[in-house]
């Protein structure tokens, strides 16, 4: 030391001895350091019954079954435990340990648990346990949990629940406070990592019960698949899809966006429909003494499962910009992100990625190598979720209305087709003050029960502009009142965000331009010579559909009669028809010769209708269109749009204020495609489908 920094510590020492200063006493330690944690089990409560949380498929075929895996590997790297759907329970046990790093077996107090990833479930009891003789033991309620996940246990308050801004739970069951001197230390420590599988986009996408609205893992920040470097592969664990069971994750591009990407992992399992799905799936086949998918052992298809139409294995990937270096069909090697929900559409945002391989650096023949492997998705009425009778529901006609509906929200983000769709030939402005909004509406019960449609207010009474908007919407959107023979979509809607109301395809016969998804849906008639009448009547002014895959003769009425003089049907023509006083069926008969298999169908058409957005992949069409248009083209255009079907393939997405829920974006004109009215062509710029218009 220098003599001037001796003096300068003389100096402050007698100053500091005349001052009047506050002493600081030294907080006393903790004789509590930490926790020594341990994980005992994890299960499965099913029905106060606890099972052992399943491994992976992988690792359970290798020993030959779940129930064989030793207890000593389950949730190691190598054996991982299964994603679970829903919640599972872990015992724990927490062991105090002092500032040596030994037992503190005079510690009594309470000790509070949480898991990382996850989210605690239950009450407050299956939050905390209290310590007898330094250890302590309990059990927790948890889910989402995936890829390396550790309990913790801490001398702290429980996490607290929080409902209708105050607590909720059973907060009797909270420990008490210490009681001072004692305070909370908050000594913590965790469990060694216990490995659950690596999520993919299907897991974020499986919601945990019948609700199509959220994803899981709303709020997670995580990564999908693994690069080469890291010297392992994701694989996919299929308990009930043996083929795609330990294949390697991949992920492929189906179509980029101004504001991000799709992305599909074509991979991904095929899921066992819920037992409560609505209608049910067909069987899978039992083709030699297996079943199609699930391999097993069979007899008869009765003996067999049934599979969803999707895989959730999809995402849309929110970039805020257009994805540069990125094109369609690429293979990626991971996605990360954070995982959001907009209008109930899950996405990954802040999203980062890395490219296997870039198809465009390929040559063109092999540009589609990896896009010719995802699967395209019909959309049916039994996707749509309507159920299999005859007489169509309220919500009938709004595809996917119901969010228990799994079907669509297994196709979320997804290539999907719908075939024979018809346009709005009327596009009506609702919206009275000009906000560029309009009410949507929601099914509900009158006082004598019926359902009709209605407001969304949970209580609060309803404006009369809204309900003067809100009804003018749904008789349009939906086809009633003045609107009931015509489609109709909402203009602001249209103006607002591209985005317009189209009508599926109706019920009936297999093998034509009709939805043959629901059998209950239409009754078919075996075509020759002889009269033919369905066997059920129908009410009248009920809307229905005729359709013959030969030509036949035809006339509504009671069906006891028709005759050469009367209309002939032409070849999967689709005649629509209101039943007027006294008609409850139509009688055909075929004309000339009688090929074989010649069928007619009739039905009452549910109307489905769901929403289109082609503003980005042709924005040159326009639905709005007018068939009194003063220019001849574009009135001779929008009549021969109003006369054709179309065939369209896009990415769904779920808008839930909207109505119908589930939107349709084609990616560029390749995929709408047009079948002409008669003697029409395809309206600009549609090509006709199998074919280029004229």
């Amino acid at each position: 030391m220098t003599s001037r920094a001796l003096v300068s510590f003389a100096v402050f020492a007698v100053l500091l001895d005349g001052c009047n200063c506050t002493k600081i006493e030294v907080p006393e330690q903790s004789p509590l350091s930490s926790f020594d944690v341990k994980t005992l089990d994890f299960y499965l409560d099913n029905v106060g019954i606890p099972q052992k949380l399943p491994v992976v498929e992988i690792c359970a075929d290798r020993y030959g079954g779940d129930s064989a895996v030793p207890n000593e590997l389950r949730g190691t790297k190598d054996c991982p435990y299964a994603m679970a759907r829903g919640e599972i329970q872990i015992s724990v046990q927490a062991t105090a340990l002092d500032l040596h790093g030994q037992p503190a077996k005079g510690f009594n107090g309470p000790v509070s648990f949480r898991v990382v990833p996850g989210d605690l479930t239950g009450d407050y009891a299956f939050r905390w346990a209290p310590a007898d003789g330094g250890t302590a033991l309990g059990t927790l309620k948890t889910n989402h949990q995936y890829g390396q996940v550790r309990v913790w246990a801490e001398h702290a308050p429980p996490k607290l629940i929080y409902s209708d801004g105050g607590y909720g739970g059973s907060v009797d069951q909270l420990p008490k406070d210490p009681v001072p001197p004692e305070k909370w230390t908050y000594a913590t420590g965790l469990s060694p990592i216990v490995y659950f599988e690596e999520p993919t986009l299907a897991r974020l996408q499986i919601p945990d019960d019948l609700d199509n609205r959220s994803s899981p893992l709303v709020g997670e920040f995580l990564t999908i698949g693994k690069r080469p470097e890291s010297g392992s592969k994701q694989l996919q664990s299929c308990t009930n899809d043996p083929a795609r069971d330990g294949q390697v994750v991949k992920m492929v591009v189906t179509g980029t966006d101004p504001t991000g990407f799709f992305v599909t992992d074509v991979t991904a399992c095929r899921q066992v429909e819920e037992a409560t799905a609505r209608p049910h799936e067909p069987l899978e086949a039992c083709v030699g003494g297996k079943c199609e998918v699930s391999q097993l052992t069979c007899s008869s298809s009765a003996q067999c499962k049934r599979y969803g139409p999707g895989t959730f294995g999809h995402m849309f990937i929110y970039n805020y910009s257009f994805p540069d270096g990125l094109d369609t069909g690429d293979l990626l090697w991971t996605l990360s992100g954070s995982v959001q929900e907009f209008t109930s559409t899950t996405q990954l945002t802040f999203p980062s990625w890395t490219i296997a391989e870039r198809v465009h650096m390929l040559p063109q023949t092999e540009w589609n190598k990896y896009l010719d492997q995802v699967a395209i998705v019909d959309i049916t009425g039994r996707m749509c979720g309507i159920d299999d009778a005859a007489v169509p529901f309220l919500t009938d006609s709004l595809c996917g209305h119901n969010k228990r509906n799994l079907k669509m929200e297994a196709n979320e983000s997804g290539m999907v087709r719908v075939r024979n769709v018809r346009f709005p030939k009327v596009f009506v402005n609702c919206d009275q003050n000009s906000d560029g909004t309009v009410p949507f509406f929601c099914e509900q019960t009158d006082s004598t029960g019926k359902w009709i449609w209605g407001s969304c207010a949970f209580g609060e009474v309803e404006p009369e502009l809204d309900r003067v908007e809100r009804t003018c919407n749904h008789d349009c959107v939906v086809g009633l009142n003045q609107y009931s023979d015509t489609i109709c979509s909402e203009e602001s809607t249209f103006v607002g965000f591209g985005q317009f109301v189209v009508e599926l395809t109706p019920p009936g016969y297999p093998g034509g331009p009709l939805d043959s998804s629901l059998s209950a849906r239409y009754q078919e008639l075996s075509l020759s010579s002889a009269l033919a009448a369905p066997v059920t009547p129908y009410a009248a002014g009920s809307p229905v559909v005729l359709a013959c895959n030969a030509p036949a003769h035809f006339r509504f009425g009671d069906g006891t009669a028709v005759d050469d003089s009367d209309p002939v049907v032409v070849r999967d023509q689709l005649i629509r028809h209101t039943l007027q006083p006294g008609e409850t069926k139509v009688a055909v008969v075929a004309e000339g010769t009688v090929p074989a298999d010649a069928r007619c169908s009739i039905s009452i058409d549910p109307r489905i209708r769901i929403n289109l957005i082609t503003k980005d992949a042709l924005p040159d069409l326009q639905p709005n269109c007018r068939e009194d248009d003063s220019d001849a083209t574009k009135a001779a255009n929008c009549h021969a749009m109003h006369e054709a079907t179309f065939d369209v393939v896009g990415h769904l997405r779920q808008v839930q204020p909207a109505r119908p829920r589930w939107v349709i974006l084609p990616r560029d004109a390749d995929d709408v495609c047009c079948h002409p009215g008669p003697g029409l062509a395809c309206p600009k710029p549609i090509k006709q489908c199998g074919g280029l218009s004229p």
